[in-house]
């Protein structure tokens, strides 16, 4: 990819926490919640596509 492009996004995967759910600090645990929440309980896998939405939704508030 060149400089000039706009769509160029550099993102890594999330690994999953090595320990148990009250290893997790509250602020975790609660983004885990919220994307479940949204997500009707589901774990939606990452696209590039789910990034920039999420970006933009978060960057419009």
């Amino acid at each position: 990819m060149n400089e000039d492009s706009s769509d160029a996004y550099i993102f890594t995967l999330p690994t999953a926490p090595s320990g148990s759910w009250e290893q997790l600090t509250r602020n975790e645990q609660a983004w885990i919640e919220f994307i479940r929440i949204i997500s009707c309980g589901s774990d939606p896998s990452i696209t590039p596509a789910r990034v920039r939405a999420l970006r933009e939704l978060l960057d419009s508030t």
